[in-house]
């Protein structure tokens, strides 16, 4: 089959910007339907529709249509024990946005909050088969009118794309479930997995033997207490038909205990459906020719004095010495054992007293501990260290115009996006080669000028160490430097870039569907997958 027109392609997340924004999962939804729609292709997005849209998004310009009244959803196979729910959505022919939601009142409007409850695997549960059972009555209901001819215009999924492991449920439904696996064959389903870590709303990696999902049986009721212990995202890997996460590298990474979080027999044995694509940035919303919280626009053409202004703006903003020739360091994000923040803490006390012109500047909420380590370092390095340890979505847009480099020794980071925010702001990344920063950041040379960035490999903080003293030697040296910023903001790793990665994949998807899904062979191949799992 071949895919020369565009594709229709579904998304289905259990969160959705700008409707509701918990996490990155909810900016890729918003994102990467736009730009494969620039491709041509027909892309809608299926979400709950929660208690809190009413405040975060749903303001007199909002309009719902209603779309499906009264739709039963099975709690088991049998259609008579249904949760009742209402299918709405919202189009915006602005922002070339098509929605769909799932309106349930117990589940989710009703709820305070998007995720966070005992309750959960339900409520994520009953997206996945309210999804499918959508598409089956609109199904139904467009092969008769009222004169018994057939309609036309249903629109249908070439390929419904699932996110993370709350909508790794409508996978298994849909390959396994009577109901659904008939009227499903022919659609492509593929899974993309932002976080291995969360695979369901129960502890799988310490479970107990004898509550170990070997994914043999198919998922129990929407209200059987058992659907809690099901790994809906082991469940979603063994049967999607494709699977990727949000880096090359992290894709190659999971394969090891050390990032596999307990799966890596599973994904050893799926790795030829696993691939890795780079998410991307918003480009005009992290724009600094337009950006209007810095204080001094600028472009890849013209950074060298602006910047300069930008960074003493910011020392006065921290409470720094101005001086602009002293070299700025950045930390932006979250404070935890997982961003390295070990690493840094050993690091910086002898940094400092090396390098008394060294400054730095810490943004960002987390750990307490490591807010008090901090503290301490901002006590014994009063003109050298400033300190911004709370949550604040602006900040990193000013620090990032200003800063030097931008260090991210990270444990672990299947994407990197705060690599790819700073580099278009010009400035320097300094990481640990791992997932999405390994692919983001090229080591800079300074005899061909190419690369664009620092890197280190092995936890150890004196890599790390070694890494900022070599980006301060480049540093040292200014046409160097005005060549290293540049190689930053000409990176592109716009969303336009990553549609491009996953129109492709699509395309092969389409194109040489494999039927593993479907046939006998491959539910006996699931038990076998399974049996390689241990606790």
């Amino acid at each position: 089959m071949c895919y020369d027109r565009g594709m229709n392609i579904l998304f289905v997340s259990a969160e959705v910007a700008p409707f509701v924004s918990v996490g990155g999962l909810s900016q890729v939804m918003y994102f990467l339907p736009q730009a494969l729609r620039k491709l041509g292709h027909d892309v809608r997005v299926f979400t709950p529709k929660y208690g809190t849209m009413d405040e975060t998004a749903l303001n007199k310009t909002w309009k719902l249509e209603t779309e499906m009244t009264e739709l039963a959803v099975p709690l088991d196979n049998d259609p008579a024990k249904a949760l009742i729910c209402n299918i709405k959505s919202y189009q915006s022919k602005q922002k070339n946005l098509l929605a769909y939601f799932l309106e349930n009142r117990e589940y989710y409007e009703l709820r305070a909050n998007v995720f966070g409850y005992k309750d959960d695997h339900t409520r994520f549960a009953l997206l996945s088969k309210g999804c499918l059972e959508w598409l089956l009555q609109s199904k139904i209901k467009s092969e008769k009118n009222d004169s018994g001819k057939q309609k036309q215009d249903l629109w249908w999924p070439d390929i419904i794309h699932c996110h993370d492991w709350h909508t790794a449920y409508l996978i298994d439904f849909a390959r396994r479930n009577q109901r659904y696996q008939k009227l499903f064959e022919n659609t492509s389903i593929v899974l993309t997995v932002h976080n291995f870590h969360f695979q369901g709303n129960f502890d799988f990696q310490y479970a107990p033997k004898e509550e170990f999902d070997y994914a043999r049986d198919p998922l129990a009721p929407l209200d059987s207490p058992h659907l809690q212990k099901q790994n809906a995202l082991k469940r979603g890997l063994i049967f999607a038909d494709a699977i990727n996460t949000v880096s090359q590298t992290h894709a190659v990474e999971v394969l090891t205990p050390e990032y596999a979080e307990g799966l890596e027999n599973v994904l050893y044995e799926i790795r030829a459906k696993l691939t890795g694509i780079l998410n991307g940035l918003d480009t005009k919303l992290f724009d600094p020719a337009r950006d209007k919280k810095i204080k001094r626009k600028f472009s890849s053409k013209s950074f060298v004095r602006e910047r300069t202004e930008n960074k003493k703006s910011l020392q006065r903003l921290f409470g720094l010495p101005v001086d602009s020739a002293r070299p700025l360091l950045a930390l932006s994000g979250r404070l935890t054992k997982q961003k390295g923040l070990d690493l840094l803490l050993e690091v910086l006390p002898h940094l400092l007293l090396e390098k008394p012109e060294l400054q730095i500047v810490v943004i960002g909420s987390g750990d307490e501990r490591y807010r008090l380590e901090l503290g301490v370092l901002k006590k014994n390095f009063p003109n050298q260290v400033g300190l911004h340890l709370r949550p604040d979505f602006n900040l990193p847009r000013i620090v990032f115009s200003g800063a030097d480099m931008v260090i991210i020794p990270s444990i672990f980071e299947p994407g990197g996006i705060v690599a790819l925010e700073a580099m278009r702001y010009g400035c320097v990344p300094v990481v640990r080669r791992t997932g999405g920063l390994n692919d983001i950041v090229t080591d800079f040379n300074p005899s061909l000028k190419s690369g664009n960035g620092f890197s280190f490999k092995n936890i150890d903080s004196w890599a790390l160490f070694g890494a900022i003293i070599e980006s301060l030697t480049i540093y040292g040296a200014p046409m160097l430097w005005k060549e290293l910023v540049k190689n930053c903001m000409l990176a592109d790793f716009s969303w336009n870039h990553a549609a491009g990665e996953y129109d492709r994949w699509y395309k092969s998807i389409v194109e040489e569907k494999p039927k593993l899904s479907l046939s006998a062979q491959t539910i006996q191949k699931s038990h076998q997958i399974s049996q390689l799992q241990k606790t």
